[in-house]
């Protein structure tokens, strides 16, 4: 399909983006540097077609090659062109974006150790030096080491205040087990049954460690508990780490609290006022787990994908956006969006273009850039004539 760059044409099929709870992260798309002289394919020949080629820095793909008049750009640009070589040219979108799990993810698991969970009826009894909760944190570190990316873990354990808790956060589970236990067992500290439960130390403690990370990561937190929580403070710090999140190097990072209660305790609280929300508005919370289904069911809850893609373009200058949904286009996280034609005439200072897509946690990554002519025209553009 090829469209016509006059925004009536699109009246209509606009896509309402959701309102974001999530991350706020950055669509990985080059190094929003290059211009056409410093972009690989443009030396001022005439262009029969142009593809804007948006790469994904955490897991690049192989973008295609210019060759003859068919031209490729990587990057965002901004990226300038002569008027008398791409004046009413097609302009092809087509790049990668990036699966969730190759980019940079802060991940603390706040477990529950209260008294209920051991013992002959407990939640969660050690078994053979092991427990549910301690196969789950394994079954979910190592799943997503494997999948490659720049992952870093942290880890709470509480009852009635904080029992224990990582130093740091750390790349594999072998270093962040040791540090967590000291010169105990990891099932020492993950399985343990003693004390009451308050949800409010366990998140305290995850904030503290999650605030000492990196200003450049998703942040994640996974919450496992038998019981509702002998105190009130839990709801007010979730909702403030949701929104507006927690502070790193200046800005507030959202993060995402992913929940499940072991047994069959009341989950109204975990629920409603401690687990996010998905894209679709439904809470982050399994319940009603039982202890050998732990590992799954927590590790479908850290699973992530890309569910929804939207392009926007606009003539430079004038406020109103043209959208293009492109979610139906992402196989395998590459994409490609129908091209369209830049007049001259209709867009004298050149083209603003945003990508931005969600994933299945409502993080929403996004990039910019701009197609601009190399004869100075910057002004401001008058909006085109309408039909």
């Amino acid at each position: 399909m090829h469209h016509l760059l006059v925004l009536c044409l699109f009246a209509g099929s606009a896509v309402s983006l959701y309102t974001s709870c999530g991350s706020d992260a950055k669509f990985n798309s080059g190094n929003g540097k290059s211009t056409s002289n410093a972009t690989k394919g443009y030396t001022g020949q005439k262009i029969e077609n142009l593809t804007w080629f948006w790469q994904c820095d955490s897991a690049p793909a192989t973008p295609p090659e210019t060759a003859g008049s068919n031209v490729v750009v990587s990057g965002p640009g901004e990226h300038k062109f002569k008027p008398s070589s791409f004046d009413k040219t097609p302009l092809i979108f087509s790049g990668k974006i990036c699966p969730p799990v190759t980019l940079p993810r802060d991940i603390v698991f706040v477990i529950d150790v209260s008294g209920s969970m051991g013992g002959t009826g407990g939640a969660d009894p050690l078994l053979n030096k092991s427990c549910g909760r301690l196969k789950a944190v394994e079954s979910i570190i190592d799943d997503i080491v494997s999948r490659g990316g720049d992952t870093r873990f942290g880890i709470v354990t509480f009852s009635t205040g904080v029992t224990a808790r990582s130093s740091t956060m750390f790349g594999d589970r072998t270093n962040l087990f040791t540090d967590l236990s000291g010169s105990g067992s990891i099932s020492d500290a993950l399985c343990r049954a003693v004390g009451g439960t308050e949800y409010g130390a366990g998140l305290k403690a995850a904030e503290s460690i999650l605030s000492a990370g990196r200003s450049d990561a998703i942040k994640e937190l996974y919450f496992v508990s038998d019981g509702e929580p002998e105190d009130t403070t839990g709801p007010a710090l979730a909702t403030r780490f949701k929104s507006p999140g927690i502070s790193i190097a200046g800005k507030s990072i959202p993060v995402t609290i992913g929940t499940a209660m072991l047994g069959s305790g009341n989950d109204s609280i975990l629920k409603n006022d401690i687990a996010s929300k998905d894209i679709g508005g439904a809470p982050l919370h399994v319940g009603s787990v039982q202890a050998g289904n732990l590992a799954s069911t927590l590790s479908k809850l850290a699973a992530n994908e890309i569910l929804e893609g939207l392009m926007k373009y606009r003539v430079v200058g004038v406020d109103d956006w043209t959208e293009i949904n492109f979610t139906p286009s992402i196989i395998n996280y590459n994409f490609s969006v129908p091209s369209i034609t830049i007049d001259k005439t209709i867009a004298p200072a050149g083209l603003e273009v945003k990508f931005e897509y969600r994933d299945q946690h409502n993080n929403k990554y996004a990039s910019e850039g701009k197609i601009l002519w190399l004869d100075g025209t910057d002004k401001k553009a008058a909006p085109p004539a309408t039909k």
